[in-house]
């Protein structure tokens, strides 16, 4: 069964390993690399490749309405921050457009003041959802496996989306007018820029592992070192918030000395660990090409989108257990 070769440490190395305060980063060369032929959503845009919209004037608060203009196949990301029309929303799950087609893509809200248009359409950003709303929508869509339509499958809390986004508001010392999860980045630019600005990309990675404190946080891996570019620093960014919201409920800095092999052995037990649960592992079709793989453990939430076989876009999010994910599981 493919599940057994999704997630595979043996086909990543890591080429370094840098630090800068509590975060630190691994950047990973994972295979297949460049098989596939694909541009990101911030590209598209940047082409006029691709628009999101409402879906009609009254709107539809989960569901936006995407035409890829191109002959091109786009590639968006979940947590991906779509911003403009009646209020600003997040991508559910990562998503694989076909050339030339409309597709309805899930979505969540995460500017619950505003039900207004600000312009016609969407716009992109440089802004991905932090790892806590990131794996609380995973998980949702992970319970939801035994439904028959992508439609209802892809659906995530809404009100547990707004609470995290108001709890991250809290953490971060914000506010916003529309209680926009886009303002605490705004509000937070400078400080986070500065708490990443040392850490530099590996040109022939295509993904990346990070850590805080010296502990796995998380790895995202994408089939082409170009849309790992494209993301590089968005992911940085939410990273940084998560480091500030963890530094502030300690009431000390826990000192830490991640080596190169300590931060490989996380790597790769991490990794491995979907292969250990191959039987709670949910298989179901993507939103508009491709397969998803998705898995909640104890510890992570693992996700693979693939086509043709190989991996586009793949992610582990360390569950903490301030996340309340953790609920009844079979182990």
């Amino acid at each position: 069964m493919r599940t057994q070769q999704i997630f595979s440490a043996d086909a990543t190395t890591t080429l370094n390993l840098q630090h800068q305060g509590a975060i630190s980063i691994a950047q990973l060369k994972h295979v297949p690399i460049n098989s596939l032929e694909f541009i990101s959503v911030h590209r598209a845009f940047n082409h006029n490749n691709i628009k999101v919209e409402e879906v009609s004037e009254s709107g539809n608060v989960n569901e936006l309405l995407v035409t890829n203009l191109s002959n091109e196949h786009i590639f968006i990301m979940d947590g991906d921050i779509l911003r403009g029309a009646k209020q600003n929303r997040v991508s559910n799950t990562s998503i694989y457009i076909a050339p030339k087609k409309k597709f309805f893509i899930p979505v969540s809200c995460v500017e619950q003041g505003r039900w207004s248009y600000d312009s016609e359409s969407f716009s992109p950003s440089d802004e991905l959802v932090n790892r806590k709303i990131r794996a609380e929508k995973s998980r949702d869509i992970y319970e939801n496996r035994n439904r028959k339509y992508s439609r209802d499958k892809h659906q995530a809390s809404q009100s547990k989306v707004w609470d995290n986004v108001m709890s991250c508001m809290m953490e971060t010392d914000t506010s916003s007018r529309t209680q926009s999860y886009s303002d605490i980045n705004r509000i937070k630019k400078r400080d986070y820029s500065n708490m990443i600005g040392k850490l530099q990309i590996n040109n022939e990675a295509n993904g990346l592992a990070y850590f805080i404190e010296g502990k796995i946080k998380g790895v995202e891996i994408f089939n082409r070192t170009d849309v790992y570019q494209d993301y590089f620093q968005k992911i940085l960014m939410a990273v940084a918030m998560d480091a500030e919201i963890k530094l502030k409920k300690q009431f000390m800095r826990e000192p830490f000395d991640l080596e190169i092999k300590s931060a490989e052995t996380q790597i790769s037990e991490t990794i491995s660990g979907f292969n250990n649960h191959q039987g709670l592992v949910d298989i179901c079709n993507g939103v508009c090409l491709g397969k998803e793989h998705r898995l909640q453990t104890e510890k992570n939430m693992y996700y693979d989108l693939s086509y043709n076989e190989q991996t586009i876009h793949q992610s582990i999010l360390y569950v903490e257990d301030d996340t309340k994910l953790i609920t009844d599981l079979p182990f």
